[in-house]
């Protein structure tokens, strides 16, 4: 296998989450093929909304395929070949505007997926290339999975299936060569803002505003490396209003995947035409800069749809009452994660027929009770909503991934750690703040661990993602080295 044609080939496939991952598992199929896997096309179902049905897991194996519910075996090495959206292309500088376009530079090979986590599923099947014609005594499970950053919905259906059953799991994900044996839970928060939207006299507000707010996008898991665009857009709302200009909100929308930090984020509203002449000064002289945007229109007078009044009022309550539960509750600190506290981040905002979206990504340090956290954030928003009759606000936990906690003297950690060492990687074993695919195999009775070349932190679901060459090329080795060691 060419490793650099390869890298070139996968990270070209657009295999955006909410488009399907038909493609590329195709594409992978033919490689499995030819190395002499078996191998089959998984279909994953699923109910989300706006989301491709073109979803399937891909699963290979090497050696005895007989799967026996009874007995776990064989070593399974998972990878999901779903990616986030790119985001602002403009911001993928080192690709010319081109996340599809692996680029290498300096020893890095930058692209969407090249980090999170396309490329890891290559190093584990350049690493099962020595094994193909060999006699093995438990079977090796190739498997790169649909639909990890939208539910993890791919792995979810696999161990529902029964399709494998192996003894040991090593799940791919950035984690610099270090072998993750702990790590956050994942919760994801819906609410809705819900009101009765009615066709009314534009009574003088006939001077349309557009306005667009930048930040910078980086993995829900780390807010702090990011600009949140979502929140500078209320916070620059917040500004407009404390300047007594009247607006009428008619629709808004922020971020595209709950689990990255937006870049951007828009709102449209109307003014009165008697204010227009001050607001373009009040843009000029206290918001216009980089990342703030507006455009000026008109409409007639009738037929616009408002949204009411006291909707982006519930909105910034809300994102205020957001906050202070973490202000409050969140408080508990471990030092041996990073970030070392729980963090939210306010990842979409969607305006639909009757409703406003918000969604919330959240990482719950392993001590914190999630269902505690449950009813304070709830209890909280509740609050917002109670002051506001004619608008029905309903809060939901639309996802919940366990924590990981490995034990540090299982059997699959101490062969990890020898194969750091065989495959000339510092021996290391660390927590992560992300959620993976390995908690879902962790909870259902398996031993798994997470292990990948690359950085996560600062890395994962941000512009000008990339991958080292040199932790591509030890991953192979270490792959290498689990193999030996359990299948052999």
């Amino acid at each position: 296998m060419n490793f650099l044609e390869q890298v070139e080939n996968i990270i070209r496939i657009n295999s955006v989450s909410q488009n399907g991952n038909e493609e590329i598992a195709v594409y992978l199929q033919s490689l499995m093929d030819k190395m002499g896997f078996k191998v089959r096309l998984q279909e994953v179902s699923h109910s989300l909304e706006g989301v491709s049905k073109r979803q399937f897991n891909l699963i290979g194996t090497l050696g005895d395929p007989l799967v026996d519910t009874k007995t776990k075996k064989g070593l399974l090495l998972n990878t999901h070949i779903d990616t986030v959206g790119p985001g602002l292309k403009s911001n993928w500088t080192e690709t010319s505007g081109d996340p599809f376009a692996a680029t290498i530079k300096d020893g890095k090979i930058f692209g969407l997926g090249s980090a999170d986590v396309k490329l890891d599923f290559l190093c584990k099947l350049k690493a099962c290339e020595r094994y193909k014609d060999r006699k093995l005594k438990m079977p090796i499970y190739l498997v790169g999975t649909a639909g990890e950053e939208i539910g993890m919905i791919g792995a979810k259906f696999l161990i529902k299936s029964l399709a494998v059953n192996p003894k040991y799991v090593v799940v791919g994900e950035p984690s610099e060569l270090s072998i993750i044996y702990a790590h956050k839970a994942y919760c994801v928060y819906q609410v809705s803002v819900g009101y009765a939207q009615l066709e009314r006299d534009a009574k003088g507000f006939n001077t349309r505003i557009g306005l667009q707010c930048f930040g910078k996008s980086a993995h829900g898991s780390y807010p702090h490396l990011g600009e949140n665009a979502i929140q500078k857009m209320l916070q620059v709302i917040e500004k407009i209003r404390a300047a007594n200009f009247q607006m009428r909100f008619t629709r808004t929308l922020g971020g595209d995947a709950v689990n990255k930090v937006p870049d951007s984020a828009a709102i449209e509203f109307y003014l009165q035409s008697s204010s227009f002449d001050d607001f373009r000064r009040f843009y000029r002289d206290q918001l216009s800069q980089d990342n703030v945007r507006v455009e000026f229109g008109g409409l007639g007078e009738s037929g616009v749809k408002f949204l009411p009044d006291s909707v982006f009022e519930v909105v910034e309550g809300i994102n205020r009452a957001v906050v202070q539960v973490q202000t409050d509750f969140l408080t508990a600190q471990d030092e041996t994660f990073n970030p070392k506290t729980s963090t939210i981040n306010f990842g979409k905002i969607v305006c639909r027929p009757g409703a406003v979206d918000l969604s919330f990504d959240i990482r719950l340090l392993p001590e914190v009770n999630p269902d505690e956290f449950d009813s304070k954030l709830k209890g909280a928003i509740q609050g917002v909503n109670a002051r506001y009759p004619n608008l029905t606000t309903k809060v939901s936990r639309v996802r919940f991934n366990p924590a990981l906690n490995t034990s540090l003297e299982s059997e699959l950690v101490r062969v990890a750690r020898d194969s750091q060492q065989l495959a000339g990687i510092p021996e290391k074993v660390d927590k992560k703040a992300t959620s993976t695919e390995a908690a879902q195999y962790y909870q259902a009775g398996f031993d798994a661990i997470v292990f990948g070349p690359g950085l996560s932190h600062g890395n994962s679901h941000s512009p000008n993602e990339y991958n080292i060459v040199d932790h591509l090329d030890k991953a192979v080795h270490f792959y290498d080295r689990m193999i030996e060691r359990f299948c052999l």
